[in-house]
Order: structure tokens, then C-alpha cells, then sequence
């Protein structure tokens, strides 16, 4: 394969999408030579939001979420991490947190009457095929109450949609949860 470098004298203002198309092809080459002929697979951080959110009185409240876009896990073996962490109110409300991915929950609470603390929230979804994911899920709690668990879970999200993954909490009284972040990696399976 011949690598030729692209002209930098392009106006990357007039035509920025056609300057970093042609950068980005390049470099893909140059990826291309070194690893011969493997395609590039870019992952890492896809989302930081640190933006708090908290429930709305007593029914169930979205908190923090993003929007996985369509075929991000693109290929067999593509893994997603996510981690979100937040505090309980200090009363003896019953409280719930849960995970959602798609339509689907792989992680909740059930209904606890943890008295303050913090809990985190950490999972992985590692793409199977088009429309299956295996994921494992866990919940850690400095309230004594709230038992630390995993759960495993059998994905059923078709990933060439967009798939929201979120955090969802429902209290006894406004404020009862409280989400702090919520994080989002892609590991890509080179």
C-alpha cells in the first residue's frame, strides 16, 4: 500500500468534514500498514456527566442519561462500562435506584429504607451479536441497609437503534436520591 499525505494547505474553515474525512483516511491507512490490514477501532470515554439530578416526589424519576447512538457496539465483543454514583437522604424512606439500558432494567435496588450513604453503580454490556448483549451489573452502598449485589442479565437491545441508558430513582419525598454522575467507556474488541 501507498501512503501520500494530504495536502494541509486545504482551508479547514471553508471545508472542515472534507478536511478531517481525508486526515482521518490517511491515518486509517497509516494504522492499516502498521497493523496489517486491521481496521481502526476507536473507543475509550463517550460520556461524562456530572450534572446532579434527584427524584421528583413519590414516583419514579429519570435521573442522569445518555444516548448510546446506533452500532457503537459495532462488532462481537464490543464492551461498554458504565458507572454511576450518587447519596441517599438521610430519613427512613423507602428508596429505589435502578439501571436501565434500552428497555430493559439490569440493575435495581427494590424498595430500601437506606438512611444516608452513598451507592455506586457499576456494569458491563459486551455486545454477542446485532440484538444480544451479555451484561453483569452491581451495586455498592455505604448504608448498612442496602445489600452490595450483582446481577446478570440477558441483553435483548437491538443495537443498530440508539439505546438510552439511565439511571432512574423513586423516593418517598422529593430529593430522596440523588445521582452525582454517571460515566459511559467503550472498549472496542480489536
Amino acid at each position: 500500500m501507498t501512503l501520500q499525505m494530504p495536502s494541509s494547505r486545504e482551508n479547514v474553515l471553508q471545508n472542515e468534514n472534507f478536511f478531517t474525512r481525508v486526515w482521518f483516511k490517511y491515518l486509517e491507512n497509516v494504522y492499516k500498514s502498521i497493523r496489517g490490514g486491521t481496521d481502526i477501532k476507536l473507543g475509550g470515554l463517550l460520556n461524562v456527566n456530572t450534572t446532579s439530578a434527584s427524584n421528583s416526589g413519590v414516583g419514579q424519576t429519570d435521573l442522569i442519561d445518555y444516548t448510546l447512538k446506533a452500532n457503537s457496539l459495532s462488532a462481537t465483543g464490543d464492551i461498554l462500562e458504565i458507572e454511576a454514583w450518587g447519596v441517599y437522604a438521610a430519613n427512613a424512606n423507602n428508596k429505589t435506584v435502578t439501571l436501565e439500558f434500552g428497555s430493559q432494567t439490569i440493575l435495581t435496588t427494590g424498595a430500601i429504607a437506606a438512611n444516608a450513604g452513598s451507592w455506586r453503580i457499576k456494569a458491563r454490556i459486551v455486545r454477542t451479536s446485532a440484538t444480544a448483549q451479555e451484561i453483569i451489573a452491581e451495586i455498592i452502598s455505604s448504608n448498612t441497609s442496602v445489600s452490595d449485589s450483582t446481577t446478570r442479565t440477558a441483553g435483548t437491545q437491538t443495537l443498530s437503534d440508539d439505546n438510552i441508558i439511565k439511571c432512574t430513582a423513586t423516593g418517598g419525598a422529593t430529593d430522596d436520591i440523588t445521582q452525582y454522575a454517571l460515566l459511559i467507556n467503550l472498549y472496542p474488541n480489536t
